[in-house]
C-alpha cells in the first residue's frame, strides 16, 4: 500500500499527499488502497481553494468583453 500524509487546514479542508509510492504502483501505475501514515495540521493557513486569490498588477490592462467567447478587437481591425 502507498503511504500518504493527511494534511488538515484551518479552513476545515484536508488533502492526501503521497509520501511513498509502493512497489505495485511504481511498476503498474495502478493506485492501491491508501495508507495514511502521517497526520499534519496546518492550523495557521488555509488550503489553496479557500485562500483568497490576489489580483495581478496588470489586471486593469486586460480588456474583457461582457460576452464569453467574443473577441475584444474592433470589427475593422485586420488580424
Amino acid at each position: 500500500m502507498c503511504d500518504y500524509t493527511q494534511r488538515e487546514y484551518h479552513c476545515g479542508c484536508f488533502r492526501w499527499i503521497v509520501s511513498k509510492w509502493c512497489q505495485v504502483y511504481t511498476t503498474t501505475h495502478q493506485r492501491c488502497q491508501p495508507n495514511v501514515a502521517y497526520l499534519e495540521y496546518k492550523n495557521d493557513e488555509e488550503c489553496g481553494d479557500c485562500k483568497p486569490k490576489p489580483l495581478v498588477p496588470w489586471e486593469n490592462m486586460i480588456k474583457r468583453s461582457n460576452k464569453g467567447g467574443e473577441r475584444w478587437l474592433e470589427k475593422d481591425t485586420v488580424m
